[in-house]
């Protein structure tokens, strides 16, 4: 059992002291929704989402009253994607087949890692790698004599050509799509331009919200492992997709490298978070972008 919990911190020293149920029951009442959902399973580098009901008009306050802990200790980073959303991102991978139960507010909830379903894409070698619980899969697709047959868990695949790079770095899967249609102008890419497609796409796992996917590219069997052709997506075999499709977990990261197949963020303990100060009094109303409530904080949008 992971227990993590993220609590009401204060803001001045000058607030009355009053019960954490107080605290806590003003901050839930500034969220709006908390994610992972009860119960829901998912990959190992999900991270923990709030979504507050109203614009962030000073983020820093808002991050000072969300204490994420965890046992073992975990550290992590505060991303925000919108004026109300913030993810906490854990530095190290969630440990698998665990238990985490999450308490925001006030707010209790759960959700469960299940096997850490990491793939690693090196653009250099033109291969997406799968490993589960650290483990080459044994049972894959049947090879049709393709690029690396005999090599554990390794797909041939074609990502980023150099217009349409494939970025490098580390992701979480956002979702899975059984079907996706694929517009190049969603990018700015006129779909009547030589570059342009209009796709229906198989067995599509989103890996940002910017529309890139490891999916399945018939199209592109001939050169998957020898070349990269697509437009920033990972392309696999029909039949490598699905079986990806179906063995990932929404919050299971994709790793995006160049040359080293090494892959990073392995689980381990953090050291011990400090220790919380004394519970403040009330949200404070500056966590919150309401005119009515704080005219004189701006608004402020995403960076």
């Amino acid at each position: 059992m992971v227990t993590t919990g993220v609590v009401a911190l204060p803001i001045e020293e000058a607030s009355l002291e009053v019960s954490s149920t107080a605290v806590n029951s003003s901050l839930g009442s500034a969220i709006a929704s908390i994610a992972p959902v009860e119960g829901q399973v998912v990959g190992v580098f999900h991270p923990v989402v709030v979504t507050f009901k109203l614009p962030v008009g000073d983020r820093s306050i808002a991050e000072r009253l969300l204490d994420i802990r965890s046992e073992p200790a975990m550290t992590g980073r505060y991303e925000w994607q919108d004026a109300k959303t913030v993810h906490w991102v854990p530095d190290q991978f969630w440990p698998a087949h665990s238990t985490i139960a999450l308490s925001v507010g006030g707010i209790k909830t759960t959700m469960v890692t299940g096997p850490a379903v990491v793939g690693v894409a090196n653009i250099a070698d033109h291969t997406f790698t799968v490993t589960v619980d650290g483990v080459a899969p044994e049972h894959l697709p049947a090879p049709h004599h393709r690029p690396f047959f005999g090599q554990p868990g390794v797909f041939p695949a074609t990502m980023g050509r150099p217009e349409y790079p494939t970025p490098i770095g580390t992701y979480s899967v956002l979702a899975k799509e059984r079907d996706v249609k694929m517009d190049s102008s969603s990018v700015g890419i006129p779909v009547d331009s030589p570059d342009g497609y209009l796709l229906d796409v198989e067995w599509a796992v989103r890996i940002t919200q910017r529309g890139i996917f490891v999916h399945s590219a018939p199209w592109a069997v001939n050169v998957l492992g020898h070349e990269n052709t697509s437009h920033g997506c990972i392309s696999l075999s029909p039949e490598d997709a699905e079986w990806y499709f179906n063995t990932v977990n929404v919050g299971d990261p994709v790793i995006v490298q160049e040359n080293s197949l090494e892959v990073p963020r392995p689980v381990e303990e953090a050291p011990p978070p400090p220790p919380p100060p004394p519970p403040a009094s009330q949200l404070p109303p500056e966590i919150l972008d309401d005119p009515g409530r704080n005219p004189e904080v701006p608004r402020v949008i995403s960076r």
